[in-house]
């Protein structure tokens, strides 16, 4: 099945039934959940795992998933997009600028693009991420920052970043300087697309029509980038 098209969510919030899976599934691909470290679905030892400086787990939990999951066969490298929306933005951020490799699309919904920002961001949780104020905890924040891990010259994957102006939890600078970074220093031809909603709010906060035609919208890129026959651009015949 080294063909099949794989979408990996980053974590447990997302492994209940939901009617958005059959949207993929229904289309031929397969649905992984990668459940990182720093949840408090496991207690709190799971939690501390990828808390703070040891944030870098959370990352390192998903490259290592994708791994498996192609040496195993069920996939390979230009099959498999990534989705992480909010705080998910932290590992899929990281995820693609330590392994750019390995990941056919990304997708980074309202995502925490820039870490070493958060503080100056209206609902800023140094309690959970750490602050600048403190030099260990800059250090974690350095490592978790997508944006400053961006490197010139690196041929990164194709990428979908999503913002909402309303958005009280991420503020859209985020994902819009992560967006002109990466466009800026892509050495690929993969295209960097930015999407900023100048109605919606954070993630799901937006009504059902609207955030269904998000998850259009996202599904759409990542299907043409994984090579759908179905999402690809036609060419429009001359009469």
């Amino acid at each position: 099945m080294i063909n099949r098209l794989l979408w990996i969510l980053w974590n447990i919030k997302y492994s209940f039934f939901a009617k958005t899976y059959l949207l993929w599934v229904n289309q031929g691909g397969m649905v992984a959940i990668a459940h990182v470290r720093g949840g408090g679905e496991k207690g709190d030892q799971w939690r501390l795992a990828g808390f703070k400086a040891t944030k870098p787990n959370t990352w390192r939990d998903l490259i290592d998933c994708t791994e498996y999951l192609i040496k195993e066969k069920y996939t390979s490298s230009d099959k498999v997009a990534i989705w992480g929306a909010s705080a998910g933005g932290i590992t899929v951020g990281r995820a693609m600028t330590e392994r750019p490799d390995l990941f056919k699309a990304v997708i980074a919904e309202v995502g925490a693009m820039n870490m070493l920002r958060d503080e100056a961001a209206v609902n800023s949780q140094p309690k959970e991420f750490g602050s600048v104020k403190d030099p260990e905890e800059f250090k974690g924040l350095l490592e978790m920052d997508a944006y400053q891990h961006i490197k010139k010259g690196t041929k990164y994957p194709a990428t979908f970043i999503t913002g909402g102006l309303n958005d009280q939890r991420v503020t859209p600078w985020m994902p819009v300087k992560f967006a002109a970074k990466l466009i800026a220093d892509n050495a690929s031809d993969n295209p960097i697309l930015l999407k900023i909603d100048f109605e919606g709010g954070h993630s799901g906060n937006v009504p059902i029509a609207q955030r269904y035609a998000n998850i259009g919208d996202i599904f759409t890129f990542a299907l043409w980038q994984l090579g759908h026959p179905d999402y690809q651009p036609k060419e429009e015949k001359r009469k």
